[in-house]
């Protein structure tokens, strides 16, 4: 009795963890997982990619926004960025944060949306003018920054 509920572990060990998504993924997986959760229209080659010694960031231009993906050495991303110009929507520019940090934390888009209600994190001082605010739930960091012309939104790994 006891080999076999060794057996029947190993093997749900093995074959489970194999359905879970994986924390780490690069930006194929992202446009995929946004593109099936949100029915976004995202293309991988749509992204430019900016090249520094140590960081590599992947730019996606959009009509008054800019969506910025970080990425590490091994291609996986480590955070993700939403910028708005003063042309831009902030209630539709929170939604797409909100679902741009879904996919990258591994949380459904009520959660997600339920840890920045709870923080006061998308609150009225999100507008255009001088403003910052910054939370950190588990491992990541959630950053607004307000000015004149711009508002971007940041969700980094920690």
């Amino acid at each position: 009795m006891k080999k076999l509920l060794a057996i029947l572990m190993v093997f749900i060990t093995v074959f489970f963890s194999a359905c879970s998504k994986e924390s780490k993924f690069g930006i194929q997986q992202f446009t995929e997982r946004m593109n099936k959760t949100f029915e976004t229209d995202y293309k991988t080659s749509d992204f430019v990619l900016s090249k520094r010694e140590d960081e590599n960031v992947m730019f996606l231009s959009e009509e008054n926004s800019l969506i910025s993906v970080f990425i590490d050495n091994n291609n996986y991303i480590k955070g993700v960025s939403l910028l708005i110009t003063a042309d831009g929507d902030i209630e539709n520019a929170k939604n797409t944060y909100c679902q741009m940090c879904s996919i990258f934390t591994g949380n459904d888009y009520e959660s997600q949306m339920k840890i920045f209600s709870e923080s006061d994190f998308f609150n009225e001082d999100i507008k255009f003018a001088d403003g910052n605010s910054l939370i950190t739930v588990g491992r990541y960091k959630y950053t607004v920054v307000c000015n004149d012309y711009s508002i971007t939104f940041f969700c980094e790994r920690v």
